[in-house]
């Protein structure tokens, strides 16, 4: 029969939590020797760290459909975090600021609809809308990544777009030895080399009995960008589509716009990440694992802008009404994240047919970001110093999430069936708090409270899955996943009272996949399954946020809203190529319910006195994605290019759903319409180099918020690489990121009301108050890394 069900222990809830820089992964294989802990003799650490060979992606065993790239596909282009190699996975696109890749949207879905997971476990982030950064994450520790397009019952039902899982190295599928790199980062933004560093070790003791790794990673991230951004007002410039007619970046003497604005934004990182593991063999089939870690992210980043603004608004920009220097800005935000976490994982066979694993971990996401803002206005001339105006902002937001999780399971194996069932649970304690301390004219403070709440979520799942083998070349795995979702929440009421409510939710959550062989070389996938968005945790609470979404309006949290739930279907074929090859394409159709979006409930609420039309998120509507999915990896043997390695992958994406505010279908918000990657490495065995490019490109994607409309596009980015091999183990290597300079290009076409209803009005019948452009730019990357096996 296949052992496909455990995928390495990646269903089985591993013993890592919700934190994603522990090397908290489990081995390939818990069936150890009787002679200890399986050696992985053939491979020396050498091997492991770098090899002249064309890398290929893998094909997976699993019945669900998946696609696996081991880190050596991607090690050759040296990402910095998996944010960086995520990049080229097929139909994943990022929103994230230009030059950046923090937030992964598989099959273009944003906003909590795509899962991350670190070694099969779901990750907290800092913000409330679940949304998971990876850029934290250092590529050093990755062993693969795993994209799995549809989700078996053993896995967390989250993520309707799809379940980007992260496999990390650990000791007991390392060969002994060590490994050390160093680096050095050059921006061409501000002309410095940054540094990168990295040391692992793993080893074996008592006869092959205990196996541990130790790794430290410290690395410094930077980003500087310039964006440029104008306002143009609708009923000067009639006849205009979305501005970006009159658009004038590089040129403020021919600028159409009524507001101008240069930023100038600097972002640095230093992260440091430590972590250990040690697994002892139990008896003959039995291991135990413990493991910890913990990581530090200090992050800076000033932004400097300056405005410029007409003297008459009500007339167009011209030589007699030029664009003025009207403000100057800074803000100056820092941010200090801290995880921390320890784990035990207890896998052990019970008898030949049955085997069981047990999970118990903590971990501990604390996060403080601190914005402080200064502005001076010009008022009436730029020379009188009286007439300037100092104000002073400082907003604070601190969240702090503790998880306490756990999981058994047992599965058994017969002739041609085997059936697993198991139990997670997790309990979240979340505090999050957000205050903005402003001056007044005459440089008073006062300080007001947007949000301070606690909220607690307990999780009770339970699966059951079984697979069966219906012939030699068809397989057929069906299961029900069972999510009970307990929420409390604490928060402040409009007395300025402590309030508390609390709901519950319980979902049954089926999926079925069958596998099949066709000839030689091919294999269809066919995949159904039932997947959720969990909302965001300030659209639960019910705290009351007054002059939004526009003055006179406010928003409470609905505590009663539901999951957005999801069928989706899946269709592929895959086929391997000659020499070390596999093409694959996949249709995919996603039907989304209760979707949930901000209304106008059609009531008022009071606020200090004062009224205010309310405002809240609710279940409205309905939507659906689909696309298709094409993808290549291999050498080119078939045309007598065995040294020479081809990858693309194109994912074209469509969309449709209700948007409750403007009236009208639209495309779910953030969404390209498409994203493509295609690269070539060169190897020249005689010389030990090999060298090659890679580019990424993802289409126009549009989003549709209460009075705005929003148009995005990206440039493609080029990347190169060239490596040396040395005798000895040490390899060094030259890469180039952004090499074609690209910008992003950000259109909004903007509705105005002095309610939200009034600017619903006027969005519903299309009469445009403004159109804002903004054109962000970063620089170019160069690095230059020496690695040394030992």
């Amino acid at each position: 029969m296949k052992r496909v069900m455990r995928r390495g222990a990646l269903k089985s809830a591993l013993l890592v939590s919700c934190m994603p820089l522990a090397v908290i992964t489990a081995p390939q294989s818990w069936a150890a020797q009787s002679k200890g802990i399986e050696k992985p003799a053939s491979l020396d650490m050498e091997e492991v760290v770098v090899t002249g060979e064309v890398v290929t992606r893998n094909r997976t065993s699993s019945v669900s459909p998946e696609l696996v790239y081991d880190t050596e596909f991607f090690q050759k282009f040296e990402p910095i975090s998996a944010g960086d190699m995520m990049k080229r996975v097929p139909g994943v696109a990022f929103t994230s600021d230009i030059g950046e890749y923090d937030s992964p949207q598989m099959r273009g879905m944003a906003d909590g609809f795509t899962q991350i997971l670190v070694n099969g476990r779901p990750l907290p982030g800092a913000g409330n809308d679940r949304t998971v950064f990876v850029d934290r994450i250092p590529a050093e520790l990755i062993d693969r990544i795993e994209v799995i397009r549809s989700p078996g019952a053993d896995i967390d039902s989250q993520g309707v777009g799809g379940t980007i899982n992260i496999i990390l190295k650990d000791g007991a599928n390392l060969p002994e030895g060590g490994s050390a790199r160093l680096g050095g980062i050059y921006y061409a933004a501000d002309d410095k080399f940054r540094g990168s560093g990295a040391l692992t070790y793993s080893g074996r003791a008592n006869d092959d009995r205990i196996a541990y790794s130790m790794a430290v990673n410290v690395q410094s991230r930077y980003n500087a960008k310039k964006m440029v951004e104008e306002t143009i007002l609708a009923e000067l410039n009639p006849g205009l589509v979305d501005g970006r007619e009159v658009f004038s970046p590089d040129d403020i003497t021919q600028s159409k716009a009524s507001e101008y604005s240069v930023q100038r934004d600097q972002r640095k990182n230093l992260d440091i990440a430590l972590n250990s593991d040690v697994t002892f063999q139990i008896g003959d089939e039995g291991a135990l694992r413990l493991d910890g870690f913990y990581v530090n992210t200090d992050r800076t980043e000033r932004e400097d802008t300056a405005l410029y603004e007409v003297d008459d608004d009500d007339l167009p920009t011209s030589a007699s009404n030029p664009l003025l220097e009207d403000e100057k800005r800074t803000e100056d935000t820092d941010t200090d994240l801290k995880n921390f976490g320890i784990g035990l994982l207890y896998e052990d066979k019970l008898s030949d047919s049955l085997s069981m694993d047990f999970t118990l971990n903590y971990s501990q996401f604390d996060s403080t970001e601190a914005k402080f803002g200064k502005r001076f206005d010009f008022v009436e001339t730029l020379t009188d110093a009286d007439e300037k105006l100092d104000k002073r902002e400082l907003e604070t937001e601190k969240s702090l999430d503790k998880e306490y999780a756990g999981s058994f399971s047992l599965e058994k194996e017969l002739d041609s069936f085997s059936i697993k069932a198991g139990f997670a649970g997790k309990i979240k304690k979340r505090n999050f708090s957000n205050q903005l301390e402003e001056s007044d004219d005459n440089g008073v403070l006062a300080v007001e409270v947007f949000s301070d709440f606690f909220i607690k979520e307990t999780r009770a799942d339970g699966f059951l899955v079984g697979q069966w083998d219906v012939t030699s070349g068809v397989t057929f795995e069906a299961g029900v996943r069972m999510e009970h979702t307990s929420t409390h929440q604490e928060f402040v009421d409009l007395g300025g009272n402590d309030a508390a409510t609390s709901a519950k939710s319980t979902l049954l959550n089926p999926s079925a996949h069958l596998q099949a062989d066709v000839g030689d070389n091919g294999q269809v996938r066919v995949s159904v399954a039932r997947t959720v968005r969990r909302p965001t945790f300030d659209q639960l609470v019910p705290s009351v946020l007054t002059d939004e979404p526009e003055d006179d309006d406010a928003v409470r949290g609905n505590p009663d809203l539901k999951f957005e739930k999801s069928w989706g279907l899946d269709v592929g074929y895959e086929h391997v190529l000659p020499g070390k090859g596999i093409m694959g394409v996949n249709f995919f159709y996603r039907k989304v319910k209760d979707l949930n979006q901000l209304v106008n409930t059609n009531s008022t609420i009071t606020v200090g006195g004062d009224d205010f039309n309310l405002y809240q998120y609710r279940n409205v509507g309905d939507g659906k994605t689909w696309g298709i999915e094409f993808d290549i990896s291999t050498t080119l043997a078939f045309i007598d290019l065995e040294e020479t390695g081809f990858f693309a992958n194109f994912t074209r994406i469509w969309s449709d759903r209700f948007d409750e505010n403007a009236q009208m279908d639209v495309r779910f918000n953030h969404q390209p319409k498409f994203v493509y990657n295609v690269g070539l490495t060169q190897n020249i065995p005689d010389y030990e180099v090999t060298f090659g490019a890679s580019y990424q490109k993802q289409g126009l994607a549009r989003s549709v918020f209460l009075g705005e409309i929003e148009d995005q596009w990206y440039d493609g980015n080029l990347e190169v690489f060239i490596e040396k091999r040395f005798e000895g183990g040490f390899t060094l290597r030259l890469t180039g990121n952004n090499l074609l300079n690209a910008e992003s290009i950000q259109a909004e076409r903007n509705f105005d009301g002095d309610t939200a209803a009034e600017v619903l009005a006027n969005q519903r019948s299309g009469t445009i108050d403004n159109y804002e452009l903004e054109r962000e730019t970063a620089s170019r990357i160069f690095m230059i890394t020496g690695r040394y096996s030992f």
